[in-house]
C-alpha cells in the first residue's frame, strides 16, 4: 500500500465513532477508592449563568463553558487530536520506547492511563492498537462515546486530577496526559502525582499547548492584536486572553510551561537517560507547502483542521471571558476578527505543541533497542509519513536553549 493510500486509510479511521452527548460515563469502576468524585467545579455539576443558560465544565479542566458550545467543542477536540497524530506520525511520541514497554508478555496485562481523555478518541484508538492492553481514560465529564462501539479493553471514569491520583499509583505502564495543563493547580504536585501512577520502567507522555502563536516556517513570534485593531495577530490575542483568564481562575499554567520546556531530566523519579522534549509546529490554515507532495498534502489537511479548531475555540470562550470581566460583545468581536484573519491568511500562523517524556526508575536492564529488534513490523496501524516540523531535544541544555531562543524572538 502506498503512503498516500495508508494516509487516506488513517484519516478514515479517525471517524469510526459516533458521539452521543447525553450519555453517562462508561464502565465506571466503583471498586477503586477516590474515583468517580465530583468536586464543586467538576463536569456534570450544572449551573445557570446570569442569562439563564446551562453551563457545564469543559474537557480541558476549565469550568463554566457554555453548554450550547458542547457539541462544537467535542468536534473540535477530535480535529485537534487528528492534527497532532498526523504531526507525530502516530498516537504517541517515543514510539520505540512505548512499543517496547507495551509489547505483549505472557501472564501480564499492560495498562495505559489517559488523563484528561476528553472525547475518548485517543484511548479508544490505543485500545485498538494494543488489544492485549487495558486502557483507562479519566476526565471531569462523561465521555461522549457510543457504548456499542467501545472496545472491551477500554473504559472511562470521571474524576478530577486536581483532587489527587493516589488510587492509581504504581499501576500503569504508560501515562498519557494531553492539553490539560491550563486547568491544573499546583503543577509541581500534580506532576509528581502523575509520575507516581507509573510502574517501574513505565513511561509518561506530557503533551500540551504553547499559548504563543508563531509565524511562518521560521516560527517567529507574532504579538497580539490590540482592541483598536493595531498589532499583529488575533489568534495570538485570543490564546493570550485564554491564558490570562486561566491564571485568574487559579491555573498554574506558568509552572506547566516551564516544566515541560525544561523536560524531566531533574525529576528524581524519572531516569534521566530516557528523557526527551519536543516541539511540534502545526500550521493554522492551508498555507504551508513542501517539496514532497505527500507532505504538502499533510500540511494542507493539518492546516484546515487547526483553522477549524481555532475558530471553534474562539466561539466557545465567551463564558470564560465574561467570568473574568470581559463584555460579551468584545469577545465576539475578537471571534469575528480571528475568523477574518484565518480566512484571508495574509500571514502564516503556526501553533506549537510542547512535549516531554521519560521513564520511571528503575528502567529494566534489557535495552529498548534489544526489545524493538524482536518487534519489527508489529505496529503498522498508522502511516509513518515524515512530518518536517517536529523537533526533538535529547538534553536539558538543548531544550532550554530552544526555549531561550523562543523568548528572545518574542522580545524583539
Amino acid at each position: 500500500m502506498s503512503r498516500r493510500e495508508r494516509c487516506g486509510q488513517f484519516l478514515q479511521e479517525g471517524t469510526l465513532y459516533q458521539a452521543r452527548f447525553d450519555q453517562s460515563a462508561l464502565n465506571l469502576s466503583p471498586s477503586e477508592p477516590g474515583t468517580s468524585t465530583y468536586a464543586g467545579s467538576s463536569a456534570g455539576t450544572s449551573s445557570q449563568d446570569e442569562e439563564g443558560r446551562s453551563r457545564v465544565s469543559t474537557y480541558s479542566y476549565r469550568t463554566d463553558r457554555d453548554s450550547a458550545m458542547f457539541r462544537r467543542e467535542v468536534d473540535g477536540r477530535d480535529k485537534q487530536h487528528t492534527a497532532v497524530v498526523i504531526g507525530l506520525g502516530g498516537l504517541y511520541p517515543a514510539k520505540e520506547e512505548v512499543q517496547a514497554i507495551l509489547a505483549q508478555q505472557k501472564g501480564e496485562t499492560k495498562r495505559i492511563l489517559d488523563l484528561g481523555c476528553g472525547t475518548g478518541i485517543w484511548a479508544i484508538q490505543m485500545s485498538l492498537e494494543y488489544p492485549h492492553a487495558s486502557i483507562l481514560g479519566v476526565d471531569l465529564a462523561p465521555v461522549p462515546v457510543d457504548g456499542g462501539a467501545l472496545p472491551p479493553n477500554c473504559r472511562f471514569e470521571i474524576d478530577d486530577i486536581n483532587l489527587g491520583l493516589s488510587q492509581f499509583h504504581g499501576q500503569f505502564d504508560v501515562v498519557h496526559i494531553r492539553f490539560v495543563g491550563s486547568g491544573l493547580k499546583n503543577f509541581e504536585d500534580r506532576m509528581r502525582d502523575v509520575h507516581a501512577c507509573l510502574k517501574p520502567g513505565g513511561i509518561v507522555l506530557w503533551i500540551d499547548a504553547d499559548f504563543d502563536v508563531y509565524s511562518t516556517e521560521r516560527f517567529g513570534y507574532r504579538p497580539p492584536a490590540a482592541d483598536d485593531h493595531s498589532g499583529s495577530s488575533w489568534p495570538q490575542r485570543v490564546t493570550s486572553e485564554v491564558r490570562r483568564a486561566s491564571l485568574k481562575l487559579g491555573s498554574d499554567i506558568s509552572a506547566m510551561e516551564a516544566a515541560l520546556d525544561a523536560g524531566l531530566w531533574k525529576d528524581p523519579s524519572i531516569d534521566s537517560t530516557t528523557c526527551r522534549t519536543g516541539s511540534l509546529y502545526l500550521p493554522i490554515g492551508q498555507w504551508a507547502s513542501h517539496e514532497d507532495p505527500v507532505v504538502s498534502q499533510l500540511f494542507k489537511y493539518v492546516g484546515a483542521l487547526m483553522r477549524q479548531d481555532f475558530i471553534g475555540g474562539a466561539k466557545s470562550i465567551v463564558p470564560l471571558m465574561t467570568k473574568v470581566g470581559w463584555r460579551r460583545e468584545v469577545v465576539e468581536t475578537w471571534e469575528r476578527n480571528l475568523i477574518q484573519e484565518l480566512t484571508e491568511l495574509k500571514t502564516h500562523p503556526v501553533f506549537r505543541v510542547r512535549l516531554a517524556w521519560g521513564r520511571r526508575k528503575p528502567v529494566p536492564a534489557r535495552s529498548v533497542t534489544q526489545q524493538i529488534h524482536s518487534m519489527v513490523g508489529m505496529h503498522e496501524s498508522f502511516p509513518m509519513i515524515p512530518y518536517p516540523w517536529f523537533y526533538l531535544y535529547d538534553s536539558e541544555e538543548a531544550a532550554l536553549k530552544q526555549a531561550e531562543e523562543r523568548r528572545e524572538r518574542k522580545g524583539r
